[in-house]
């Protein structure tokens, strides 16, 4: 079972689709059903994946797709915007392993009296 919620926002010339949980097959074709509705004269279209907790990366790859014919058959503009959890290899350099040691130089004192 796919949980997900798939909305749209939109005027004239731009919109947003708005994809929330389980980026997967009923996701990505809510999505191409919202795209294809979309007047001709939008040109700007914004993919908002920052609530999406799991990405089924088949569905992923249908969307983009999508969008790339889209942008090609529009002369448009499309912008994705991706979790923050994507960002998880930049805070792994700073990750501390239960009972490394640690390599900080610590000032020790032997002065004894």
């Amino acid at each position: 079972m796919d949980f997900c919620r798939v909305s749209v926002e939109a005027h004239r010339f731009g919109g947003t689709i708005y994809i929330a949980g389980f980026l997967a097959e009923r996701a990505a074709t809510r999505a191409e059903e919202l795209i294809h509705g979309l007047p001709n004269e939008t040109r700007v279209l914004r993919v908002d994946l920052r609530a999406v907790d799991l990405i089924d990366p088949d569905s992923f790859v249908r969307v983009a797709r999508l969008l790339n014919r889209w942008r090609d058959l529009r002369s448009g503009r499309v912008t994705i915007e991706f979790p923050h959890r994507s960002s998880r290899r930049r805070a792994a350099r700073h990750l501390t392993l239960v009972g490394q040691p640690s390599t900080n130089g610590m000032a020790v004192s032997t002065a004894t009296t």
